[in-house]
């Protein structure tokens, strides 16, 4: 008998209708010589570093780095019934094969790899591998099952992510709550993920925002109105202009006219399905991913966690058969099956063999149309986006006239442009999913009570022309301009939402300084799509960002640990270094042992770094200086630094003392060892209330025996 192991129960469930496993049995189906059962996601994980050595159950910074010799792993909680059956299934004398039928990817290899190593089993195993759950696409996936050992480097490529991860986020976890005497979590995703709001936040903080003023002049020629406008930096110049112009004649300069078409954007990939979900549903990133997976079981999409918004070459056909399918959904927009032209589709344009590499777009599948919108509310949403998305990109460019004139007002130019559309095209189609949504959207909230007696403002879906040039030509004159000014002012850039924040992670690497690493990583991003969902809900969960709205806002929390961490984490630079690597191990380029030895030789010099100078008594606590009252030594707590020899010492720093508050000066653990060293620092950035600016002086700690006290002294009145 075959053994086929999926990923997820409702997956499982599918493969055996089709394959004709009918009989339930007890975390398996059974049936024509087939035996399906599951994986429940991950069946199994590493373990944590106190099953390595007890003493790793307290934080130490003199226990790190900390690297196992062989590793270990377990699995994971709560399903540890699940892993029994497969194990007994793996170990039965009844089972000659087994299938691989995990999500086809990265993760997917592991997932079964780990479960498959895990019970020791040494059986030989096939590979299917398939991108939709439809009947055919896992008959024609059956039929083609690929040997076990063709997707090794695949395997040791999401191995080698598994461990480095590992080692980077144990390590470093440690290493910068134990400086910070507080709970960090780092992570090579998340924490330059949590790196990308703060510095957006900062930038919205610091952001200078300076006035500037559009001047516009109302025109008319011929008995038509248009406008023309020009941008100043000063009211002055402003109202000079205004003087200057208003009344006056205007002469045109020049007027240009031209063609454009605008082909419709590509097929969703996960990220992008993401991205518009959260711009138009208000859906977070998880929610989409959620409600796409569950379309994908139901079999009314492909598979979800793809990077490609292309199709291949042999899906031209079954394309168009798709597209004439769901036309006849009941659920989609009347007007579209009326205005859609199936002989003007081009699905060449949704052809491109070399940008699909696992696996291909998201598009509806052959059964999509029998859908219902009695499904889920966000999965019919969802389920609109991906059949409109495939009836558009397949779709007529849309089409306009582009006009340009530029006028000459008494010596100033004044620019007016205007857009005439020729042919709708995509936009149309669009136009109508932006109607259903909607529609359904204010259906719900009434139905929640939420929509009663509000007038809602009905917004144009469908692209509104510009203002119509009249036919000018050069040197042409236009009598009496008035014109009139407008005061504006520079915007900071908007917080992040889950979907511009899918974007920067998307492409993070287009931020990389060195030219060659950013041409061998291009594509890859923070994460991927299939993780980047939960990316920013961990981030959230971990009390790094809050959600305000649609917008993410980092909490104190976030600030203090980018600050604390070294570039290169909170960058994309080390997420950058390992796609390549993982890329290269994935084509036989680079050996797997190699990449883990060079993660462990960066973990140990960067631990290295931050604590060859540390002391630690035989507790392993760090030991901050000595007591200038006793001479015992000075430990790290929670809101202060104090000396071992208690309340008969009472010598006490509190890292919120008063002083360094009003200076809005972070009392940090280096400036608390220089004063416990030499009782004085020189310090920079400090702030003055009365000023309202910064300064540098001495500080001086001043031990009275009771209390200690800080007093500041500026270089001229310091004799040393």
């Amino acid at each position: 008998m075959k053994l086929v192991i999926a990923e997820k129960p409702s997956v499982a469930a599918e493969i055996a209708k089709v394959m004709g496993a009918d009989k339930r049995g007890n975390g398996f189906f059974k049936g024509n010589e087939y035996v399906v059962s599951w994986c429940v996601g991950h069946l199994i994980e590493t373990v944590m570093p106190e099953a390595y050595d007890e003493k790793y159950q307290k934080w130490r910074i003199m226990d790190l780095p900390i690297i196992p010799n062989t590793w270990k792993y377990q699995v994971s909680a709560g399903v540890q019934a699940q892993f029994d059956v497969v194990k007994t299934l793996m170990e039965s004398d009844d089972i000659d094969e087994i299938v691989c039928a995990t999500d086809a990817g990265r993760e997917g290899e592991l997932i079964f790899r780990l479960v498959y190593n895990q019970t020791g089993c040494n059986k030989n195993f096939k590979r299917l591998w398939i991108s939709s759950m439809e009947t055919k696409a896992i008959k024609d996936g059956f039929a083609k099952l690929k040997d076990g050992k063709e997707y090794d480097r695949l395997y040791q490529a999401a191995l080698c992510r598994l461990q480095a991860d590992w080692l980077v986020g144990i390590n470093f976890s440690r290493l910068f709550a134990c400086m910070a005497n507080a709970q960090i979590n780092i992570g090579r995703v998340q924490t330059p993920t949590v790196n990308l709001i703060v510095e957006r936040q900062r930038t919205i903080d610091n952001f200078d925002s300076k006035p500037f003023f559009i001047l516009t002049a109302a025109c008319s020629h011929d008995g038509t109105n248009f406008t023309a406008t020009k941008r100043v930096e000063n009211k002055e110049e402003s109202d000079k202009i205004v003087e200057k112009c208003t009344g006056k004649s205007a002469e045109v300069v020049s007027m240009t006219q031209a063609p454009v078409k605008e082909n419709p954007p590509a097929l969703y990939d996960l990220t992008t399905l993401q991205r518009e979900a959260n711009k138009m549903l208000g859906l977070s990133a998880q929610q989409t991913l959620d409600a796409t997976q569950n379309l994908y079981e139901k079999k009314l999409v492909t598979y979800p966690r793809t990077d490609s918004r292309y199709l291949t070459g042999d899906m031209a056909d079954s394309t168009t058969r798709i597209l004439e399918s769901i036309l006849k959904a009941p659920y989609i927009d009347s007007r579209t099956p009326e205005l859609y032209n199936l002989d003007a589709v081009n699905t060449e344009r949704l052809i491109n063999d070399k940008k699909v590499t696992d696996h291909h777009a998201i598009i509806p599948t052959i059964e999509a149309w029998k859908a219902s919108d009695k499904l889920p509310k966000n999965e019919f949403h969802i389920l609109l986006l991906i059949i409109y998305k495939l009836l558009t990109a397949a779709y007529v460019p849309h089409e306009y006239i582009k006009t340009e004139l530029f006028l000459n007002i008494e010596g100033e130019e004044f620019k007016a442009t205007g857009r005439q559309i020729s042919e709708n095209g995509f936009k149309e189609i669009a136009a109508h999913l932006s109607e259903l949504v909607k529609s359904s959207q204010k259906a719900d909230a009434e139905e929640n009570g939420k929509g009663k007696g509000k007038k809602s403002k009905k917004k144009q879906t469908e692209e509104k022309e510009e203002e119509i040039i009249p036919a000018l030509t050069e040197g042409e004159i236009i009598q009496n301009v008035e014109v009139t000014s407008k005061e504006k002012s520079t915007q900071p850039p908007k917080p992040y939402t889950e979907d511009t924040l899918l974007s920067a992670m998307e492409n993070a690497m287009k931020t990389l300084e060195d030219e060659e690493l950013k041409k061998e990583v291009a594509g890859a991003g923070l994460g991927t799509p299939a993780t980047r969902a939960g990316i920013i809900e961990r981030i959230i969960k971990t009390g790094f960002v809050e959600r305000k709205g649609k917008n993410l806002l980092p909490t104190e929390k976030a600030f203090e640990v980018v600050d604390i961490v070294p570039e290169k984490v909170k960058s994309a630079v080390l997420t950058a270094e390992w796609e390549q690597k993982l890329e290269q191990i994935y084509k036989g380029e680079f050996a797997s042992d190699e990449f883990i030895e060079g993660i462990v030789t960066f973990v140990g010099e960067m631990v290295k770094s931050y604590t060859e100078d540390c002391v630690y008594d035989e507790k392993g606590r760090e030991i901050i200086g000595k007591c200038p009252r006793c001479g015992k030594n000075i430990y790290e707590g929670k809101k202060n630094y104090y000396c071992e020899g208690g309340m008969e010492c009472g010598f006490t720093i509190w890292k919120e003392d008063r002083f360094f508050v009003s200076k809005k000066k972070p009392l940090t653990k280096p400036m608390v060892k220089a004063f416990l060293e030499k009782g004085r620092i020189k310090a920079v950035n400090l702030y003055s209330e009365k000023k309202d600016t910064t300064y540098s002086a001495y500080i001086f700690m001043e031990d009275t025996g009771q209390y200690v006290n800080f007093k500041l002294y500026f270089p001229k009145n310091i004799n040393f």
